[in-house]
């Protein structure tokens, strides 16, 4: 008689909290004047620059410091158009010039992104896009390694319960791989925006910039990562 075959998948869910938060934003203007929004954008985002270079020093080899706020950030080129809008009668109206440039930051302190993003959400060039939360990779390789370890588990627990009932052991002759991955169940979450003070931020008084500490309250999603493997159990007379 041929041996009871029994087929089983594993799964495992492992919870982390994040270790960097991608901040994706975007500065833009629009007006009358071409060469009016393009500098708009590039004052704004050259201003930028500078704050996220602060909070990124680098060290003789140049990379970050391992106590930066801020790992690394990168920004895209000035991007300009423009578009003659219509009224409700379909008649042209003066054209609209555009600009735009994007930055994406991340931070490694979660402090600080609270309180930068607390102060940007209030200056009228700059929107914040979405803040991803995520794990090193370091830690993703760990994680990997566990969840396979957990998921192989799972499924031997579950053919054991199976084998069990009529009397019989288990033993692998198979095992496929399903894959890991990690997710996290919401990608920005924050409370109010700051007050309009908080433009201090951009060339304000001393003052002002001490009135613009108020940050956001940014909640950093949990990870889950997981694994998920599919094994071939023959069943054995104990």
């Amino acid at each position: 008689m041929a041996p009871l075959v029994i087929n089983v998948s594993g799964e495992s869910i492992i919870s982390r909290h994040p270790e960097r938060a991608v901040l994706h934003l975007a500065v833009t203007s629009d007006g009358p004047e071409q060469e009016t929004v393009s500098k708009d954008v590039t004052t704004t985002s050259n201003e930028l620059h500078q704050l996220f270079k602060g909070l990124s020093p680098k060290n003789d080899n140049g990379y970050s410091n391992v106590d930066a706020p801020v790992t690394t950030f990168s920004s895209t080129l000035l991007r300009t158009w423009s578009i003659v809008p219509t009224d409700e009668k379909n008649k042209p109206l003066d054209r609209v010039h555009h600009a735009t440039s994007s930055f994406e930051v991340i931070f490694r302190d979660f402090g600080k992104l609270s309180e930068v993003a607390g102060k940007l959400v209030a200056h009228p060039k700059v929107e914040i896009d979405s803040i991803d939360w995520r794990l090193t990779d370091a830690t993703k390789k760990a994680l990997g390694s566990e969840s396979r370890k957990l998921a192989i588990r799972d499924a031997i627990h579950k053919a054991t319960d199976y084998a069990e009932v009529i009397g019989q052991e288990v033993v692998a002759v198979e095992i496929t791989d399903g894959g890991s991955a990690s997710h996290v169940r919401a990608r920005y979450m924050a409370a109010a925006p700051a007050p309009a003070r908080a433009r201090g931020l951009f060339g304000a008084s001393p003052q002002m910039e001490d009135e613009a500490d108020t940050a956001l309250d940014l909640n950093p999603q949990q990870i889950e990562f997981t694994g998920v493997v599919d094994v071939k159990f023959e069943a054995v007379q104990k």
